[in-house]
């Protein structure tokens, strides 16, 4: 039954949700969100990584081309060629840069592409950019073979880089001449966004640099080395590892938006501007020139475009950025080694289900309820921590198997329990509205596994009987029998709940109750005595409707009844089955209320208590000494007192009345039974009516009289019955 029990929450918790991640992995959707998710965690995570210090860019934007666009030499957009060997000349003025890779593509023949070669030739570490592209017709070109033979980088097959069908080397001589070249390929995922790129790009079956590994090697012998999966670049004393994807494709560090956009760029126009101050002796210490030619000493140098004439932008996670931006991120993650690892989604995927199970465990074993609210907070806490010491290492956990899963196991794990729970407190509901005030329902069922568990305290035990129901009982019909004990029942059964008493079960005409339970209450000796008191009053009422309308039989209509109260420990809670129940009490407590209440007969009295009540209840009830006596079962004597009334309505005559029957008790204890005698008869003479209780005690003097007890007779009188 437990194993079925469990079985439920777990499928919902586990299972559903696993299948769920299962079939976005199956349909490739988790990747994209992967992606994105970790996006999101990065711009909220603290960056750990700077952008490299050695990349500078020199920028075509917006104020080079409105400046400029009616100049001879240069036009509008775009540029003669002429432009870019005074650009990449400038850069050498003082000390040459490690080298300058233009993000710009020279693939159409132009009339003054021989600026271009004699740069080649004259100027050095410069790289050109090829782009490569699927579809379309193939149309062979001149030279692009021989550029596809020289600059082929050899390289296992089995490695997985991008593969395109055709190429766009730069055109002619500017491309024979070329130190170096590199693809500029960019390659955004599925939803449009760039976050990897890629060491190498083939082209019939042949292996080119990308402009971000130009940028690594700076145009020094490099080496390349695959084993077991896994791809090493070294160039000099620095050895790179390259954490290639299944595709090939890397994923990108993008540091923070604010680096992206304090990449060290220095307008074209500005170099222009300085260019021709320096010719003009304008300004003599290249120091004080608009850019200074030593911002590009032992740098790496990127051309490019940031003009939206240009149309050359990409989207990165912070954004749309210039696309030479993006490949400034591309070379810095290589220069720095700060390329990420995407750890397989069976990771995330594992540790998304061991939270699952935990939180299976939490709702349906634990009983702290206060982790039941806070594991949430505390799941949530574990996957950030996780991810976030994992990013610290370059690594990035799959994270749409918890964002998806946990969310939902948790709902249906929430749902499940609000059911079951709710199932079983309308049961309890069910059961306790008859038992107790609607009050203290709601009040108990705040804490089910309390209320089921119970539990071992403190309470006041209340039993009443009506005194010789048997003889009314046989005067009166079925329903006449039946209707005296709903009208009666149901007046006492108000008094008992609206006192924040728990109806216990009625045996017949008997009523059984508990104070201080389900709820505890410090008050229930208290309202205990209050409640037997009140239902005193109330079945004078009755008596007096029941009188008035001459109603059932004479015996009915004088009805009285005994009830007996002790307070003490005692077990509580739901006992039966789980499709019937009902909450009651058990122990030595009870044992003895039920003996007081049988007891009360003989003593006369309608409310017969325990020396426990009488000591917390005296400064606001008045009680009556009555006797010290032993009941069946217990040898422990018990010290006996009738519950009169709230000490405000105490009056003269019932305090001597009483002072003479513990003036005659004291010398029944000494064994002195005529004086005893003379004592009780008195208190009968004082009330004006017989005293039951006296009688009882003079009959008992009497007896003892013939036949003296023992020499260690201790006064106490022990009940043979019930």
């Amino acid at each position: 039954m437990k194993q079925k029990k469990f079985f439920v929450p777990f499928f919902l918790m586990v299972i559903v949700p696993a299948i769920i991640i299962g079939l976005l992995s199956l349909f490739g959707f988790s990747q994209t969100l992967n992606r994105k998710l970790s996006d999101s965690l990065f711009h909220l995570l603290p960056s750990h990584h700077s952008l490299s210090k050695d990349i500078v860019i020199i920028d075509i934007d917006e104020q080079s081309i409105a400046k400029y666009a009616d100049h001879p030499e240069l036009g509008q957009w775009p540029w003669k060629r002429t432009v870019y060997p005074t650009l990449i000349g400038y850069t050498k003025l003082i000390t040459a840069p490690k080298v300058t890779i233009i993000d710009i593509m020279f693939t159409e023949r132009s009339d003054y592409d021989e600026a271009l070669v004699a740069a080649n030739l004259s100027l050095g570490e410069i790289s050109h950019a090829a782009n490569f592209r699927d579809g379309g017709i193939v149309v062979p070109r001149k030279g692009q073979e021989d550029l596809g033979q020289k600059f082929n980088v050899p390289l296992p097959e089995e490695i997985p880089f991008p593969r395109y069908e055709n190429a766009s080397f730069p055109i002619g001589e500017v491309g024979e001449t070329a130190p170096m070249i590199h693809v500029v390929n960019v390659i955004p995922d599925s939803d449009g966004i760039l976050r990897r790129f890629t060491p190498f790009i083939r082209w019939k079956n042949r292996n080119f640099p990308t402009l971000a590994l130009q940028a690594f090697v700076a145009g020094k012998p490099y080496e390349t080395e695959w084993k077991e999966g896994r791809l090493w670049i070294q160039k000099e004393k620095t050895k790179r590892e390259v954490p290639l994807g299944k595709d090939g494709l890397v994923r990108a560090y993008f540091y923070t938006e604010d680096e992206l956009r304090n990449i060290p760029r220095y307008s074209a126009a500005g170099i222009i501007e300085s260019l021709n101050q320096l010719n003009s002796s304008e300004v003599e210490d290249p120091e004080k020139l608009l850019v200074p030619p030593s911002v590009f000493e032992n740098k790496i140098v990127l051309i490019g475009t940031s003009a939206a004439s240009t149309h050359d932008d990409v989207v990165t996670p912070h954004g749309l950025f210039p696309g030479v931006i993006g490949q400034a991120v591309f070379a810095s993650n290589l220069l720095e080694g700060h390329m990420l690892r995407e750890l397989p989604e069976i990771v995330g995927m594992g540790f998304t289900f061991l939270i699952l199970v935990i939180g299976v465990f939490v709702l349906f074993i634990n009983q702290w309820h206060l982790l039941k609210n806070i594991y949430p907070i505390f799941a949530i806490s574990m996957f950030v921590g996780l991810f976030y010491f994992l990013y610290r290492l370059d690594l990035v956990l799959a994270s749409s198997s918890f964002v998806i899963a946990f969310p939902i196991s948790y709902l249906l794990g929430f749902a499940y329990l609000t059911y079951t729970e709710g199932k079983e407190k309308r049961k309890f509901n069910s059961i306790l509205r008859n038992l107790v005030d609607p009050g203290v329902v709601s009040e108990a069922l705040e804490d089910m596994d309390s209320l089921k568990k119970g539990g071992e305290w403190e309470i006041t035990a209340f039993f009443s009987d009506v005194a010789g129901f048997s003889s009314i009982s046989e005067e009166l019909s079925a329903s006449d029998l039946a209707r005296l004990l709903n009208e009666y029942l149901s007046a006492m059964t108000k008094i008992l709940k609206s006192n924040s008493g728990t109806l216990d079960k009625y045996i017949g005409d008997a009523i059984v109750g508990i104070f201080g339970a389900p709820i505890q209450n410090k008050e229930h000796p208290r309202l205990a005595c209050k409640t037997a008191l009140e239902m005193v009053t109330e079945l004078e009422v009755l008596r007096s409707n029941w009188k008035e309308k001459m109603d059932y039989t004479e015996t009915a209509r004088n009805m009285t009844f005994r009830i007996g109260l002790n307070c003490g420990p005692a077990k509580v809670g739901f006992m039966g089955t789980d499709s019937l129940a009902s909450y009651t009490m058990m122990g030595d407590t009870v044992n003895l209320s039920a003996r007081l209440e049988a007891a009360a007969k003989d003593y006369g009295v309608s409310i017969l208590v325990s020396e426990s009540i009488e000591s917390l209840c005296n400064g606001e009830f008045h009680f009556r000494f009555l006797d010290w006596i032993r009941v069946k079962g217990k040898e422990a004597p018990v010290k006996i007192y009738s519950l009169v009334s709230l000490v405000s309505d105490l009056s003269p005559q019932v305090l001597e009345a009483e002072r003479m029957y513990d003036e005659g008790f004291q010398f029944y204890l000494n064994r002195e039974w005529e004086k005893a005698i003379v004592s009780f008869e008195k208190v009968s003479k004082i009330y004006g009516y017989d005293d039951k209780s006296s009688k009882l005690l003079i009959s008992r003097c009497q007896s003892l009289f013939k036949n003296p007890p023992a020499v260690d007779w201790d006064g106490v009188f022990t009940r043979t019955s019930k």
